[in-house]
C-alpha cells in the first residue's frame, strides 16, 4: 500500500522532522517548492498526500494508505483517544475512489493511545510560559497543511507534550469493503452516504477492538512478555 503521508514528513533526508522551509507551501498539486530529499518513507512508496496523487493512485489501480483524520486525529487531546475528526464537507476521497470503481477498506487500530501519556495538549503547548509557546506557535505557522485547500494557520500541527508509557499491545481489524462500483462519483448524495458509511464502520472496528481488548488476558505486556519467556511462544 502507498502510504498519502504529510508534507512535514518530506521536508528532511530522514523524514522525521526539522527545517520545513522547502516544503512551507503548496497548491492542489502539492509542494510549490521543494529542494530537500523525500527521506526514508518514501523508500517505503509514501507520498505526499495532494488530490493530485491520491487520484494518480486511483487511477493506476494502486493501493492507498489515506487518514481522513489527519493531523487533528493523531493529535488528539488527553481525553480524546480513538476519537475519530473527519471533516464533514471533504467527500473527495470517496468521489476519487468510486470514479476508479475502487475498494475501500476501514482499518481500525488500538494500542498507540495507550502507550503514552499526554501531559499538555497541542493548542496549550502555544501557551507555555518562558517563549516555549510563542516558539512553538511559530514554528508551527512554517508547517504546510496537508490540505491544499487550507493556509498553515488552519492546520495546528504541533505536538502534545508526551511521556512515554510501557508500550501497549496493539490491536487490528479490518472492516466491511465498501464496493464503489454502482457509486456516482457526480452525485453527492450518493458519495455523502458512502462517505458516513466508511465513518460508521472504522468506529464500529474501534468500539470491537476496545471490547476484545478488556477480555484479552495478555493485554498487559509485563505479563505477556512473562507468558511468552516461560511458554518459549509468541
Amino acid at each position: 500500500a502507498r502510504g498519502l503521508a504529510h508534507p512535514v514528513i518530506f521536508g528532511t533526508a530522514d523524514g522525521f522532522g526539522g527545517n520545513n522551509a522547502a516544503v512551507s507551501k503548496r497548491n492542489k498539486d502539492g509542494p510549490i517548492k521543494e529542494d530537500g530529499p523525500n527521506g526514508i518513507f518514501e523508500q517505503f512508496g509514501a507520498v505526499m498526500v495532494t488530490p493530485r496523487n491520491y487520484y494518480r493512485l486511483m487511477q493506476t489501480g494502486q493501493t492507498g494508505l489515506l487518514f481522513p483524520g489527519g493531523v487533528r486525529e493523531v493529535f488528539h487531546g488527553k481525553d480524546e483517544a480513538y476519537e475519530l475528526f473527519w471533516p464533514e464537507d471533504k467527500l473527495d476521497f470517496v468521489r476519487t475512489a468510486s470514479r476508479f470503481n475502487a475498494t475501500i477498506v476501514p482499518i481500525s487500530a488500538v494500542g498507540a493511545a495507550d502507550s503514552l501519556n499526554i501531559l499538555v495538549d497541542s493548542p496549550d503547548v502555544l501557551d507555555l510560559p518562558f517563549g516555549i509557546g510563542e516558539r512553538a506557535a511559530n514554528q508551527t505557522k512554517n508547517v504546510m497543511s496537508a490540505r491544499f485547500d487550507q493556509d498553515n494557520t488552519a492546520e495546528l500541527f504541533q505536538p502534545p507534550v508526551i511521556f512515554p508509557k510501557i508500550p501497549a499491545r496493539h490491536y487490528f481489524v479490518f472492516g466491511k469493503p465498501f464496493d464503489t462500483e454502482n457509486i456516482d462519483h457526480r452525485n453527492a448524495e450518493e458519495c455523502t452516504k458512502l462517505y458516513a458509511g466508511v465513518k460508521s464502520e472504522l468506529r464500529r472496528g474501534l468500539d470491537d477492538l476496545l471490547v476484545a481488548r478488556e477480555n484479552d488476558p495478555y493485554k498487559d505486556t509485563p505479563m505477556r512478555i512473562a507468558v511468552e519467556k516461560v511458554s518459549g511462544k509468541p
